[in-house]
């Protein structure tokens, strides 16, 4: 077995957001397989370390942390050396020298993100040490995205990160022996932009089950309308304001008890102000978003900007729930409209598709069968894994 050291941008834990999960299922499967594990990753702050501990106590594994400097401090020093500010973000010179102790006897090295790419470029690596990236997603069209879509100042910041991050993804996709993605959709937008010979594998994202499963007793007093997220992450505030600015008002007078419900922690000013529309809660954090998903009838995904495949929307096809959401929304998801979910990229497609699901409960619960099914097949987490244990496979017979 492989003797693997993980550098995560963040404590991979607790596993209840998408980066978290995806990472901290990957550690525990390998876990499993009989590898040897270590992880390293920076703490926002000192109350992070309670999260460390937690992995490590968890998994049985060594973790090793240090406190990054404060935010402004990183971005100051991003501009000043020129860095892409996601990967000055995550950098931390005591955090360096831990990686550079711990990777003389890895036989592997698992980066989470594109942004810490800036370790491998100022560590030297030793030749027989595998360098494995998972890009999840392809950042820099993320924030390329994001500068289409804001006024002047804010589109030239996003576009020199975008810029900044394909520098670091062209530097991975020529040096490291291979790099995950999330989705063949993800895999082909690389091809497209970076046109030379690089490695890349697609490694999808799974859904813990017993964590994740129908609930038969729903509610009868309201309709829930259910939307779940880390709520102050700028495309689920974007989703989320399309939806109730563009759906809700013809939603709500076709649907008189239908309940809006945003469940997600960290909810910025814009969608706390949200709770003063008929209908509409908003959660904030909760120690367990199980119950929103039990007490839903439909999900609503209406993501105007994303990249990648939205955990969100497995978890509510692992629940059983009809789906209404926007190409972006099922994009790398394996599933077929009309089948597994409805897809809807106009206003009046989504709020027509969200009363349909509500009134008519054989159409709904057809889609949820189906998509639980979708589920029960292809979304385990060991069999999506499977490339990345092939690989350390590998590896270890080459030794």
């Amino acid at each position: 077995m492989s003797n693997l050291v993980v550098l995560a941008h963040r404590i991979p834990y607790p596993p209840n957001k998408g980066e978290k999960l995806r990472t901290f299922h990957q550690i525990e499967i390998l876990r499993k397989q009989g590898h040897e594990i270590t992880v390293i990753a920076p703490l926002e702050d000192q109350s992070d370390e309670k999260f460390a501990k937690g992995l490590a106590d968890r998994l049985n594994i060594p973790v090793h942390t240090s406190v990054l400097e404060k935010k402004v401090i990183r971005l100051i020093k991003a501009v000043l050396t020129n860095q892409s500010f996601s990967a000055a973000n995550f950098f931390d010179k005591k955090l360096m020298k831990i990686f550079q102790r711990e990777i003389e006897n890895a036989d592997a090295v698992l980066f989470t993100a594109s942004s810490l790419a800036r370790y491998a470029k100022e560590v030297q690596l030793p030749s027989k040490t595998q360098k494995l990236m998972d890009f999840m997603d392809v950042d820099s069209d993320k924030w390329n995205q994001y500068a289409k879509q804001s006024n002047f100042t804010k589109s030239f910041i996003y576009q020199r990160e975008a810029t900044k991050i394909s520098e670091l993804e062209e530097y991975v996709l020529r040096n490291f022996n291979d790099t995950y993605v999330i989705s063949a959709a993800e895999k082909n937008l690389l091809a497209t932009k970076y046109q030379f010979d690089f490695s890349a594998t697609v490694l999808g994202n799974g859904i813990d089950q017993s964590l994740f499963n129908p609930s038969i007793n729903k509610p009868s007093n309201f309709t829930n309308f259910l939307f779940s997220g880390v709520m102050d992450y700028k495309p689920n505030i974007d989703a989320v304001h399309w939806f109730v600015e563009n759906c809700w008002p013809t939603i709500v007078k076709q649907v008189p008890n239908a309940r809006f419900v945003i469940a997600g922690m960290n909810p910025s000013n814009s969608i706390q102000a949200l709770t003063q529309l008929k209908n509409v809660e908003v959660t904030g954090f909760v120690d367990d978003i199980k119950p929103y998903f039990d007490e839903a009838h439909v999900f609503v995904a209406p993501f105007q900007i994303a990249r990648g495949v939205q955990n969100k929307v497995l978890q509510a096809m692992a629940c059983a729930l009809p789906i209404v959401t926007t190409s972006l929304g099922a994009e790398g998801i394996l599933c077929q409209n009309n089948e597994d979910l409805v897809i809807a990229d106009t206003q009046e497609q989504f709020s027509d598709y969200c009363i349909d699901l509500a009134n008519n409960k054989e159409k709904a619960d057809f889609l949820a069968a189906n998509a639980l099914k979708r589920i029960n097949d292809n979304y385990a987490w060991k069999s999506v894994l499977q490339p990345l244990i092939k690989q350390l496979e590998v590896d270890n017979s080459e030794k």
